[in-house]
């Protein structure tokens, strides 16, 4: 292998690295790296190409690699679309869950989707969060869902050390509205039936009989 085979092996390797570091998702991975395949393909053998391929046309050479480079980019588009999505729905649950944390229940009550604000209102999710027995502390998106049947709609995941809304996982529904994630929210995740206290019974009899019962 030449000097010049070594250095493009080296940067594909590099460019390997980066890829698979940032884009952690298989299939962009698997298609950046064979992309670095056949680019570097065509870069070793650019001049067998331009001979006998484009014979020695410039413009045909252009307009070829023109197009492979925007299949390359509308694929990667394609094959990240997933990752995109997960990671908008993270933002939208984080940033519905933060204002909460933080006291900013409007902010909080504005990553609610249209159909959650309209069955419950500002007053009412400010009065519910601002009660002491509503608190959240930390919490992980430990993982997002997309609808297989509907690609506007998904479902995130959260935990916490601390329980959310009475529960230690909470899934909160997720729908696309307006080209943003918002959360599917209503009162009755807030609002749960306190649990009764337990009445023992009344032990039915006479006194002398009920003090023979405690002692046995």
């Amino acid at each position: 292998m030449n000097k010049q085979g070594i250095y493009i092996t080296m940067i594909n390797a590099f460019i390997g690295i980066v890829a698979s570091v940032l884009l952690k998702d298989n299939a962009a991975v698997a298609w950046v790296l064979g992309a670095l395949v056949i680019g570097t393909i065509i870069f070793i053998e650019r001049a067998w190409l331009k001979e006998n391929i484009f014979r020695n046309k410039r413009n045909y050479a252009l307009a070829a690699y023109s197009v492979l480079a925007v299949m390359f980019l509308l694929g990667l588009f394609l094959v990240t679309e997933p990752m995109r999505k997960t990671s908008a729905i993270i933002a939208s649950t984080t940033s519905f869950l933060t204002g909460i944390k933080s006291g900013d229940y409007k902010g909080a009550y504005a990553c609610l989707s249209h159909a959650s604000q309209q069955g419950y209102s500002l007053d009412e999710f400010i009065g519910d969060h601002s009660s002491d027995r509503i608190k959240i502390r930390d919490f992980t998106i430990d993982q997002v869902t997309l609808n297989k049947f509907d690609n506007k709609k998904a479902l995130a995941m959260v935990s916490s050390p601390f329980r959310l809304y009475g529960h230690e996982t909470l899934n909160l529904e997720l729908i696309k509205e307006d080209g943003a994630w918002r959360v599917v929210f209503s009162r009755n995740i807030v609002v749960t039936e306190k649990p009764q206290p337990s009445h023992k019974a009344k032990k039915k009899g006479g006194t002398i009989t009920n003090f023979f019962n405690s002692l046995f």
